[in-house]
């Protein structure tokens, strides 16, 4: 599920452990996602070799809003702000579209330098009973403790509480990668 050998063991191993759909971008020119994982692929269809080595936009479509794909990018430039929600409506490879609530979380080294963008992703189209939203609040919170408990064990710094973001879907933790 990954191009780049280079990432850390422990971000690695949360990443593909999740039931979350997460992907991992590079900062190499368009951001290439480097890493994907099983519930990634199983959202949109797309296989490993699909979506490694290219850009996440592929998901994206002529009826994809403008203002929807300019926020994440205004986000991706904007060195002040580390973390983002975005809906997009995307497709999976089949053609089927869907609403993503995409959650972008900047990781940065430990000399502030900007290293991956890490992505959740959820399926929003249906989500509109409260129970739905609670329910994907519980699983970021719980994935989220566990990549926070990892991480301690591995070397990674992360910031922001484990409560937060189990109170509210739209906060995703901040990652930092310390060099190595």
């Amino acid at each position: 599920m990954t191009m780049h050998h280079d990432l850390p063991d422990a971000l690695r191993d949360q990443i593909t452990r999740s039931r979350i759909a997460l992907s991992l971008a590079t900062t190499l020119p368009d951001m290439p996602l480097c890493l994907v994982n099983e519930a990634f692929l199983t959202l949109t269809g797309y296989g490993t070799d699909d979506a490694c080595g290219r850009n996440c936009r592929f998901l994206q479509g002529p009826d994809t809003p403008p203002d929807q794909v300019r926020a994440m990018s205004d986000f991706l430039r904007n060195d002040g702000q580390d973390d983002a929600r975005f809906p997009v409506l995307n497709h999976t490879r089949d053609g089927r579209t869907f609403i993503n609530l995409v959650f972008m979380s900047k990781l940065r080294g430990s000399d502030g330098v900007l290293r991956y963008v890490l992505a959740s992703q959820f399926d929003v189209t249906a989500a509109t009973a409260a129970g739905t939203r609670n329910r994907d609040d519980a699983a970021l919170g719980r994935h989220m403790t566990d990549l926070r408990r990892a991480a301690g064990e591995f070397g990674l710094i992360m910031a922001d509480s484990t409560d937060l973001i189990a109170r509210s879907i739209s906060t995703l933790a901040r990652i930092t990668v310390r060099d190595e």
